[in-house]
């Protein structure tokens, strides 16, 4: 028996690490969309409407796109992309790439208000036949990086900083009822499907490798 329990042991062990090293990413992405959720409880609920993990429709290079965050408000629409990406953020808002630093380590990575664009224009194809004029406002959430060094543009900071962002807006561009119409516009468009996500999480990794 316990030759057995020898041989098996280790097999369970690889296994298992194989397993956490390709889930260990989701998990800490999945953590950092959390945190930010929770930063938009700070929202007041009168005046903004807080969507998660949205699947929409989108002619981008995969027919589907994903967005972490949207924001309904009185004041605009506010589509946010959160990295939990730690140590040192360097970049440029006009670089196709901007780079992560820990101590000697360094990475680069696609630039994400490039990525965010791509999600706004797909709010903008569902809401271009009612609401062409509503502004759409990209903005980037880094809840676990250490420093922030991206210029060329306001829109990035730690979580704390998005709310703040987005708070700044004080301007009334929608009605109440206009708020509500483009959020069961939203919601009508999000595609819950099971199988439809996981087919648009392995075209995510197809791309990126």
């Amino acid at each position: 028996m316990s030759w057995i329990m020898n041989w098996v042991f280790p097999i369970v062990v690889i296994v298992a690490v194989i397993f956490i090293k390709k889930r260990l990413p989701y998990w800490i992405g999945k953590r950092g969309e959390k945190f930010v959720t929770k930063k938009m409880l700070q929202l007041n609920g009168a005046y903004y409407r807080v969507f998660e993990d949205l699947l929409l429709p989108s002619s981008g290079s995969l027919n589907t796109t994903q967005i972490d965050h949207v924001v309904v408000s009185n004041y605009g629409i506010f589509c946010i992309e959160t990295k939990s990406y730690q140590g040192w953020i360097f970049g440029n808002a006009k670089d196709e790439y901007w780079t992560q630093i820990i101590y000697r380590y360094r990475k680069r990575f696609y630039n994400p208000l490039r990525q965010n664009y791509a999600h706004a224009k797909a709010i903008e194809e569902l809401l271009k036949y009612k609401y062409p004029e509503a502004p759409i406002y990209s903005l980037v959430a880094f809840p676990d990086a250490d420093k922030l060094k991206i210029s060329g543009t306001d829109s990035v900071g730690f979580a704390r900083d998005v709310v703040e962002k987005i708070n700044s807006y004080t301007k009334i561009v929608l009605s109440d009822i206009e708020k509500d119409e483009i959020c069961k516009i939203l919601m009508m468009a999000d595609i819950k499907d099971k199988e439809s996500r996981n087919f648009h999480d392995q075209g995510v990794k197809n791309i990126k490798n």
